[in-house]
């Protein structure tokens, strides 16, 4: 059979598994790419092998980085740490607090709370404190959210984070390098997240006709302590002063992320929960292990995908069919459209045509992390405005609006936003036609 056919199918199988919803994404990009490479010709030891070792280039590079990174930070927003500097910068704000410092708030603390690596522990770090604030100035929470995820999405360059590990593994680049190349895309947000501020001012004020609170306050709900049996209150400045160390370690030193995260790790366990750590940890198994089974098959699938030729057999099936003017700018013309595609195609079927991109760029004399490293911060404006990934779903419970109201409103913004950064990123020079 064609390889290129194959690919094609291999393609389709995936796409229509995910549209259908009958059988687990995981399993199907763990087995289906084995048997593409079966009827390809390969025996099952080929197979294995090249597999094999593209799961230790994933454990290396990755997967123990991921593990003690989640566990870190899963340590840290148990022990109220991130919680506290939230509720200490609200509280400080007090009568100075309107809607244009709630979005500048929204924008900085979910700036911070994604240095936890995943949107889930961001989310739950970012909305239950302000969620109130949000009702008190009638301030739309979907606003609010879009806000939020593109605070969040400029500061995905970080190399621990969950998205640069996806992103890395499907393209098959270094995630430092990557991460190093990330950074002024990160930069380039700042103008759109500014006009999304003056956006959505314009919009609160034709809409409520004040910046200041409209309904009474809220009382913030707190749970007990006794409900949250890791809170360390007392040891909040200790875990401050650590955490501003292991970022440092990180950021200036450029100690290796799974060293430092292994450090981070075993001092923050030990000193917040010497007797019973094991409950800490037990708490990011769940997490990690569906990430981490997510990521091998991701791997599975690119393993086929490279090491059967598949890859360069799309690339020229696409160099004979597409004009070369247009495919020159292939990548850029996907990084516009992303947030489009990505409403109605998971992310990981997009992550998966990475190395069909590197594979067009080389041919241009476009280096693989160049034509990738636009796609790390970018995506992720996508990644939480489709009704196709979970996060999306625990956003919408955390600022209590519905999915799919909610999507209909971000996908038109978030486009708007992408190309506003995109262009930023021609103007500056971050981005080469």
């Amino acid at each position: 059979m064609s390889i290129t056919l194959m690919a094609i199918i291999l393609i389709l199988i995936v796409v229509a598994t995910v549209l259908t919803k009958k059988v687990p994404f995981n399993f199907v990009l763990l087995i289906v790419p084995m048997i593409c490479a079966m009827i390809l010709g390969y025996d099952i030891f080929e197979i294995s092998d090249f597999v094999l070792e593209q799961f230790a280039s994933l454990m290396k590079s990755t997967g123990f980085m991921l593990l003690f990174a989640f566990l870190y930070f899963t340590m840290l927003t148990e022990t109220g740490m991130f919680d506290t500097i939230v509720s200490a910068i609200t509280k400080k704000l007090g009568n100075k607090m309107n809607v244009i410092v709630i979005m500048i708030l929204t924008s900085l603390i979910g700036a911070f709370a994604i240095l936890t690596g995943n949107f889930t522990p961001a989310y739950l770090i970012t909305f239950p404190i302000l969620v109130p604030l949000y009702k008190k100035f009638d301030f739309d929470r979907e606003a609010a959210f879009i806000i939020a995820q593109t605070a969040m999405s400029a500061m995905c360059f970080i190399p621990w984070g969950i998205g640069m590990a996806y992103t890395a593994m499907s393209s098959g680049i270094d995630t430092a390098e990557l991460a190093s190349a990330s950074v002024p895309w990160g930069l380039c947000f700042i103008p759109a997240i500014v006009l999304q501020w003056v956006y959505f001012a314009m919009k609160h004020k034709k809409r409520v006709g004040t910046f200041g609170p409209v309904v009474k306050e809220e009382e913030i709900e707190k749970k007990e302590e006794e409900e949250k049996p890791f809170l360390r209150p007392k040891m909040f400045w200790i875990n401050l002063i650590l955490f501003v160390v292991f970022m440092v370690a990180l950021g200036v030193f450029s100690i290796p992320p799974y060293l430092v995260f292994i450090i981070a790790t075993v001092v923050t366990a030990m000193i917040n929960y010497p007797k019973d750590y094991g409950k800490i940890f037990g708490k990011v198994g769940p997490m990690y292990l569906n990430i981490l089974v997510m990521l091998l098959a991701i791997n599975m699938y690119q393993a086929v995908f490279n090491s059967t030729g598949m890859v360069g057999a799309l690339s020229e099936s696409l160099v004979q069919v597409c004009p070369a003017f247009l495919l020159r700018y292939f990548h850029i013309i996907m990084l516009l459209l992303c947030v489009i595609i990505i409403y109605f195609v998971p992310f990981q079927i997009f992550n998966a045509l990475y190395p069909l991109f590197v594979s067009v760029g080389a041919g241009f004399g476009i280096s693989p992390v160049a034509m990738i490293a636009p796609f790390v911060c970018n995506l992720s404006l996508a990644t939480s405005s489709t009704p196709t990934n979970s996060s999306t779903y625990l956003g919408c419970a955390l600022t209590e609006t519905e999915v799919e109201p909610y999507c209909k409103k971000a996908v038109p913004i978030q486009t708007v936003t992408n190309a506003i950064v995109v262009l930023t990123a021609i103007i500056f020079g971050v981005l080469q036609l």
